[in-house]
């Protein structure tokens, strides 16, 4: 089992300011806007892999840009952060289901065909993991990533019944490469850790399960990241109890704090 924290960039000037002081695993988030912030930066992309190649950050895994997977720009994105994720020898890429209000059948089976002849065409099969998310419209629900035998990408913050949580650690653990771990309260989503997903890490690590956990906060939570992962891995090799400190929102309307480095 890996421990890290999500850490990502919008723009190729924002390398070395958002990385040079990382000192833990990561998972390395690509621009998520598709349009105004991915189409510019993708002919950079050389140019982010020689920053990441001469760097000694652990990527565990990548999160690709929120485009649509049932588009066919698809092809040319998603076969880009392949190539991209094969030049730092990193084995997993993160891909939304995004929302579909009409004739979702047809957009869920055009996104399978998209996945699978990247894969096929890229001898990268598996590579991509579907991420959970609650909502009916999403082209690919968490029943139906199941269903459908994908890799997964589990997120505690998105899914809000514990059971439903409960049941995919347990009877799809093969099959989830990587677990966003974030708690749910007070309205919001993605605060750090609390006790139920110390449950949900103690139950894959029951089961023997080896793949990625990515701590994925609020921005205003960012300093305490390296703590968590630190106290989480501790815990997972060592046995050393965690401490559950509650959330702290001391930064939430302080931009300038938002990075990983405050104390």
């Amino acid at each position: 089992m890996n421990i890290g924290g999500r850490v990502g960039f919008d723009r190729i000037e924002d390398l070395e300011k958002n990385f040079r002081n990382i000192d833990f695993p990561i998972e390395l988030a690509l621009p998520w806007r598709y349009t105004e912030l991915w189409l510019p930066m993708q002919g950079c992309l050389d140019r982010v892999a020689s920053y990441f190649k001469k760097s000694p950050i652990r990527i565990l895994s990548i999160h690709a840009t929120q485009g649509n997977i049932s588009d066919d720009a698809f092809l040319v994105w998603g076969r880009q952060t392949v190539e991209f994720a094969r030049e730092l020898g990193v084995q997993d890429i993160t891909i939304h289901p995004g929302n579909c209000r009409s004739r979702r059948e047809a957009s869920q089976q055009q996104a399978l065909r998209n996945i699978r002849r990247i894969e096929r065409e890229t001898d990268a099969c598996g590579i991509f993991s579907v991420e959970t998310f609650g909502g009916k419209n999403r082209v690919l629900r968490p029943g139906e990533i199941v269903s459908c035998g994908l890799p997964m990408t589990l997120d505690t913050a998105h899914l809000h019944d514990r059971n439903e949580i409960k049941e995919i650690v347990d009877g799809y653990h093969h099959n989830i490469k990587t677990v966003h771990l974030s708690a749910v309260g007070n309205g919001e989503h993605h605060l750090p850790v609390d006790a139920f997903c110390l449950s949900v890490v103690d139950r894959l690590r029951d089961l023997n399960w080896e793949g990625n956990i990515i701590l994925e906060y609020l921005p205003w939570f960012h300093y305490r990241v390296r703590t968590d992962v630190r106290a989480l891995s501790d815990w997972v090799e060592r046995g050393i109890p965690v401490e559950l400190i509650p959330p702290d929102d001391r930064y939430r309307n302080d931009p300038d704090r938002w990075g990983y480095d405050t104390v």
